[in-house]
């Protein structure tokens, strides 16, 4: 499923899928806003329901023991109650099948962006896009917070997607249902808008579960403790114990809550009743599988699948973070709470290492400054600016970059490259490489970078990272995968 999107329509269609998942619109159609209302008249509908059943079944008792002379009537009357709770039932079934179809959509586009026709093909697809939203939601303004919230769920689903992925490879998975599915020739498709049954029953529940492990926030009484009866209140504040742990506790049961009332399965519209039952056996097993990943992750064992959803919502909630400080610089540090939160047993040691060399240590899209590794006896050090572009670097503290300023004289080398430690000014050491260079020149140096990245904010050498926020937001140097 090669992508045929031009830079600028590429990331347009990216944050039209961030929209698709969450929004506030007029129209309420993202899922986050769908469930929003599910859980609105859910009691509601559920009452409907429910005094549509006593009715009937009050007016079937009569029936049984009426006068003959009232028979017909009370007939009548059963006849009109049973159509009335039919047409409840398929009022509500309308409603769960809008949001089943809303988040099929969502999964597809999902798979669309971030797979390919084989392995190598979805993880630079895939990579892509997670330095696309990286860097898309990095603002350093004021509305950072709600733009890591909006951005999250899309991300942390297709961390999600690779970390299975990587598993897999490497053996480390040994749940039945997914390995029972799973065969490295027939894992992707080749042919566009077709999807391998791997896809169907593995990848696109691994999704569900990424991106609504906590739309049971938008529940109205979770809603109310976030953000206060009058939304006055900071809903990112930092939380008490006693305040979050019942909040999650409630998050995790309105979230099986909706996916299994409020979406539930996909309706058989064909008339083979044999063909019916194979696919509700099928759709029920998807469902099963969505419930059992989202209730491993609560607390994954060492071979729970749980890992697949938990170690990417780790990583996730500190690289997109929503709490009131949040520093630039410390976003490498995650690989150090997930090494601890594996010491500790919160999540799968296997899956974690997995994991680590999947992602590295530097987040896809983060700004790096580095001095070049080669340099002539006579040649003047100079360094450079670059950003994080691929999964999978060859060693966790080594991530695969793409150059945005060379200031080589050639200009003829690979824009891509492997950033050593000992050439990544992020690293306190490695700046005693520019130690013997004048400030006249090292601010020479600045300003051509200046220019050449069209930033009047770009930070020095000695800062040692860079947010490439403002640079990715033009749409001539989103290019950075060709």
């Amino acid at each position: 499923m090669p992508s045929t999107l031009s830079d600028s329509q590429y990331t347009t269609s990216v944050q039209t899928l961030v929209k698709q998942i969450q929004n506030n619109s007029e129209k309420k159609n993202s899922l986050f806003e769908l469930a929003s209302l599910y859980f609105t008249s859910s009691d509601a509908n559920a009452r409907v329901l429910r005094a549509c059943q006593e009715n009937l079944q009050s007016t079937q008792d009569y029936l049984k023991a009426a006068p003959e002379s009232k028979r017909a009537a009370a007939h009548n009357q059963v006849k009109k109650l049973q159509k009335e709770l039919n047409d409840e039932k398929q009022r509500q079934l309308l409603k769960r099948q809008h949001c089943y179809k809303s988040i099929a959509n969502i999964c597809i586009n999902i798979l669309k962006l971030a797979e390919g026709n084989n392995q190598q093909q979805t993880n630079t697809k895939s990579a892509k896009l997670l330095a696309t939203l990286f860097m898309l939601s990095s603002s350093e303004g004021k509305n950072r917070k709600q733009m890591h919230q909006l951005y999250k769920p899309l991300y942390k689903a297709v961390l999600a997607l690779r970390l299975l992925d990587k598993m897999l490879l490497e053996k480390k998975l040994s749940n039945t249902y997914i390995v029972a599915r799973y065969q490295p020739e027939t894992r992707f498709s080749s042919v566009p808008n077709k999807y391998t049954q791997f896809q169907l029953d593995v990848a696109v529940p691994v999704i569900i579960a990424a991106i609504t492990q906590d739309i049971g926030m938008q529940h109205v009484e979770i809603q109310r403790l976030l953000k206060g009866a009058d939304g006055s209140i900071d809903e990112f504040r930092v939380l008490d114990k006693e305040t979050r742990i019942p909040l999650l506790i409630m998050n995790h049961e309105q979230t099986q809550d909706f996916i299994s009332n409020g979406i539930g399965i996909s309706v058989y519209e064909g008339e083979d009743p044999n063909k019916k039952l194979r696919f509700e056996k099928k759709q029920n097993n998807r469902l099963k599988f969505v419930l059992g990943l989202l209730s491993d992750a609560v607390k994954p064992s060492k071979n729970s699948i749980g890992n697949i959803i938990k170690i990417p919502q780790i990583y996730s909630s500190f690289v997109l973070s929503t709490k009131p400080d949040y520093d630039f610089q410390d976003l490498p540090k995650v690989i150090t709470i997930l090494n601890n939160s594996a010491i500790h047993s919160a999540i799968c040691g296997n899956a974690n290492l997995c994991f680590v060399n999947l992602v590295g240590a530097f987040p896809l899209g983060f700004g790096v400054i580095y001095v070049k590794s080669q340099q002539a006896s006579d040649q003047m050090p100079v360094y450079s600016f670059a950003i994080v572009t691929r999964l999978n670097p060859q060693q966790p503290d080594t991530p695969t970059c793409r150059k945005v300023t060379d200031m080589s004289e050639s200009g003829t080398e690979s824009k891509d490259f492997r950033l050593l430690p000992e050439n990544n000014l992020f690293y306190a050491k490695v700046q005693s490489k520019l130690e013997s260079v004048s400030k006249e020149t090292l601010e020479k140096t600045h300003q051509v970078h200046v220019a050449e990245i069209n930033d009047l904010k770009l930070p020095n050498h000695e800062q040692g990272f860079w947010n490439p926020y403002r640079y990715f937001s033009i749409n001539k140097h989103q290019n950075l995968w060709s």
